[in-house]
């Protein structure tokens, strides 16, 4: 009796530790202008390092509040050029629109922690590569959670090739 107990004890404190953020996700809806957005930069790198080492599906209602937030502060920056299209989003070839939705929130927060960390504005091939390795990152640890996208098995295969970088910065000439 006394080791099931501990077990239990074990398996909770197992449970309840899982990372939550340690600062308040912002619920806004939208930001007035690109000054009231500039102020919460810091709260966006947060935002965009929680989404990415989230522990699914123990934060999915964190991880979810933290994607709503990045798009809204994304659109009100003016810090950022995030450029999302068929031929350098790898997000947009899934076949589940769940996942895809998921990874373009991977894609985005890398962009994100780029572009401030850098000071850089531009959605530029660096940028891209790192925010695609974060993503390709984040399908990793949790595809066994989010389910598995063939697309995104080929990618990440892909992406462990010594080639792969140089066929994306292809994209970018």
């Amino acid at each position: 009796m006394k080791k099931v107990f501990s077990l239990l004890i074990t398996a909770f404190i197992a449970v309840a530790s899982f990372a939550k953020p340690d600062f308040t996700i912002p619920q806004i809806e939208k930001y007035a202008n690109a000054d009231e957005c500039r102020k919460d930069n810091d709260i966006a790198l947060k935002t965009a390092n929680f989404y990415l080492d989230a522990e699914l599906p123990a934060d999915i209602y964190e991880s979810r509040l933290a994607a709503k937030y990045m798009f809204v502060w994304v659109e009100a920056s003016d810090e950022i050029l995030f450029t999302v299209s068929h031929e350098i989003s790898p997000f947009m070839h899934c076949q589940d629109k769940d996942i895809s939705i998921q990874l373009m929130g991977a894609y985005m927060a890398g962009c994100i922690i780029y572009c401030l960390e850098n000071k850089q504005k531009d959605h530029n091939f660096d940028m891209h590569y790192f925010a695609l390795s974060n993503m390709m990152t984040y399908y990793e640890k949790n595809r066994s959670i989010t389910g598995s996208d063939k697309e995104m098995d080929k990618l990440l295969k892909e992406l462990k090739s010594s080639k792969f970088k140089a066929k994306e910065e292809k994209k970018f000439k």
